[in-house]
């Protein structure tokens, strides 16, 4: 039994108490997985109930422990105790009364206890979110129903008829949308089942095993070291769900590691910064706006999947070559050299340098199958059977059980000691699966509440209107006015926030008036183009979420981190231009997509000689610059392929005459 709490983690009774609401939740979505044994939304009420209480008990231990460095702790434990009281309570309320909410919602029939619940309601997502993802988040809520109820009095533009706070609050609770609307429900089931996954990963210790990939590559190649930051952001953003996260996850492991090999802190935080930002655009997971995406739009998954794979690849891979353009620059690939040197000399002496043995291939072989055949299984489901996110994401995690078992009785042997640590593992998993799930449900319940209120009062058709008579009758225009949009929305912001934000009030108005203005942008393209801005404003300065992070890791200035960040990830932020005038990127056809692939790629290669203002190991003079800038229009944007071709063969013909030329070094740190 102690093998089994000590696996669990359940070290008293505290802990046990505070850990059931988080347990129960991960089991209600993967039971609600097997049979919907509930309706939606009274199933989204008890999902909502758990998260309130597993968040607002997990916060009041946190605080009562001192851990939280609050002022006065045991009030506000006191506080967020009472406040998962009114959590029970209220959502208790809900599942008593949600027959007659279902039948007399549209009616606008309701009493004043049902206004006081459903106020209660906002008023706690609200909280949680702006305690779990920061004050700009929660002073958004409130600003939009002041918005809702003020609009009368607001200038010009944002001018709108008003309503009333009661019937903000009716169309957001009793009517069974807003806080219980399709968001929520996305929220509890397919963003739910994918954050319990990612956190059964992490308690089985699969993020552990990817950094100890990463360790292995060390030195497998020229350079490997600072190359690990983009392979272990790259497999763990995918399911992380934020570039902040990320970077505290493997930041906390990648910037040391490249810091001892001599790489200064501004360049390893930007490394990790970058290539932390785009997990959430890789297949198959996609962190959770993906699920949201698909559900807006209205199309299976597996076609934003396979939408969003080329310019994933694109990102990664200008990512990497830029990582290399820097490791030939300064040097890197010699300090790796002279590090493994050191150390096989530390050995000879018998010092060791490395206080963990590595392990035999074959046991990192087998520890690595029981997470890759599960992640096998949920490409086939997702990808090749189109299953829904909510069936995938449910026989993947019961795959992992599996796989976890047969690689617990293998290593401990066929004993009760092992089945003990098993379901021990088991019960911490699905516990830190819920708890990571709880803020989300509730995260994504509060914007759904400044959505309702934007739908009701016409702010997009309005922002429509200004932005048509801003730009006119320019595309272009177009675009670049929605990017910066998108990234302004996503100062600061978790991605899923930022997407639904800019999903909601720019994706349309860029479909719309391109079709005003002749063009054809497919849905999916405008939310792709917004999407990937409001991933690249966390490393868009003055907030720059991911770079924020990655300081407080490395001790390197801010500035400077931006400023790095932006030079190795500043192509980047084109990519979204190349596949909306080059679909084939998105749209899948043979040959167009592979060869738009290797042209696109050539363009990003060129537009980051431009930004970093190196290539192969030297200096490029500012008209070479210049030069490179235009001719990454000519390849990324040219007229026809014939033009596009005739560019990459001008850049191949450069790199060669400069490849014929003495090398320029400086002092170059």
């Amino acid at each position: 039994m102690e093998r089994f709490r000590d696996a669990a983690g359940f070290d008293d009774v505290q802990s046990f108490l505070v850990g059931v609401p988080a347990l129960l939740l991960s089991v209600a979505v993967i039971a609600y997985a097997v049979d919907s044994y509930l309706p939606k939304q009274l199933f989204t009420n008890l999902v909502l109930g758990l998260s309130l209480t597993a968040y607002f008990l997990a916060r009041a231990r946190r605080t009562w422990d001192g851990k939280t460095g609050a002022s006065y702790p045991r009030v506000l434990a006191l506080v967020m105790l009472s406040l998962a009281a009114l959590s029970v309570v209220s959502v208790g309320y809900v599942q008593v009364v949600f027959d007659r909410w279902l039948e007399t919602g549209a009616f606008v029939v309701y009493n004043n206890v049902d206004i006081i619940i459903g106020a209660s309601l906002i008023v706690l997502v609200t909280i949680v979110t702006a305690d779990k993802f920061g004050w700009i988040l929660g002073a958004l809520v409130v600003v939009t129903v002041i918005y809702g109820v003020g609009g009368p009095q607001l200038p010009s533009i944002l001018a709108h008829g008003g309503i009333s706070l009661e019937t903000i609050i009716f169309k957001n609770t009793i009517s069974l949308q807003g806080v219980y609307g399709f968001l929520t429900q996305i929220a509890a089931t397919w963003v739910a089942i994918f954050v319990i996954f990612a956190g059964i990963v992490r308690m089985f210790g699969g993020f552990d095993l990817i950094l100890q990939l990463t360790e292995r590559l060390e030195g497998a190649f020229s350079g490997a070291v600072p190359q690990t930051a983009v392979v272990s952001s790259m497999f763990m953003g995918t399911m992380m769900g934020g570039a902040g996260v990320n970077v505290a996850a493997t930041g906390s492991f990648t910037i040391p590691l490249m810091q001892e090999r001599g790489i200064l802190g501004k360049h390893s935080g930007a490394i990790e910064s970058v290539a932390s930002t785009a997990g959430q655009v890789l297949p198959p997971i996609m962190g959770s706006a993906a699920f949201i995406m698909s559900d807006i739009l209205g199309i299976p998954f597996a076609d934003v999947a396979i939408a969003a794979t080329i310019p994933a690849i694109l990102y990664y891979s200008v990512t990497s070559y830029g990582v290399y353009q820097w490791s030939l620059w300064y040097d890197w690939s010699e300090r790796d050299e002279a590090n493994e040197e050191q150390s096989a000399s530390a050995s000879d002496t018998g010092v060791d340098m490395d206080d963990t043995s590595e392990e035999p291939r074959s046991v990192f072989l087998l520890k690595s199958a029981q997470f890759l055949v599960p992640l096998v299984v949920l490409i086939y489901l997702l990808i090749v059977l189109r299953f829904g996110p909510l069936y995938s994401g449910m026989y993947t995690i019961l795959t992992l059980f599996g796989t976890r078992l047969l690689y617990l009785l293998w290593r401990e042997g066929a004993g009760a000691g092992a089945v003990r640590q098993y379901l021990g593992e088991i019960a911490a998993g699905l516990r830190e699966g819920g708890a990571s799930a709880a803020p989300f449900v509730a995260l994504l319940a509060a914007l759904a509440v400044v959505i309702n209120i934007f739908s009701a009062t016409g702010l997009t058709n309005r922002i429509t209107f200004a932005l048509s008579a801003l730009t006119g009758t320019s595309f272009v225009g177009i675009l670049v006015i929605s990017m910066i949009l998108a990234l302004l929305f996503g100062l600061g912001i978790p991605t899923p926030a930022a997407y639904l934000l800019v999903a909601t009030i720019i994706a349309p108005v860029i479909v719309e008036l391109a079709t005003l203005q002749g063009f054809v942008v497919e849905p999916i393209v405008a939310h792709m183009f917004v999407f990937y801005y409001a991933l690249l404003s966390a490393i868009t300065p003055p907030v720059a979420l991911a770079v924020a992070m990655a300081i407080t890791i490395s001790g390197a200035e801010f500035i400077e981190t931006a400023i790095e960040s932006l030079r190795l990830g500043g192509p980047t932020f084109l990519i979204p231009f190349m596949f909306v005038f080059n679909p084939e990127l998105i749209f899948w056809s043979f040959p167009e997509t592979p060869i738009a692939l290797v042209v696109q790629f050539v363009a990003l290669m060129v537009a980051l000689s431009v930004t970093m203002g190196i290539e192969f190991g030297r200096k490029l003079p500012s008209y070479e610059r210049a030069f490179r800038a235009l001719l990454f229009l000519i390849i990324a944007f040219g007229p026809s392929l014939l033009v596009q071709v005739a560019g990459v063969g001008v850049f191949a013909l450069t790199v060669a005459i400069r490849g014929a030329l003495p090398k320029v070094r400086s002092a170059r740190q």
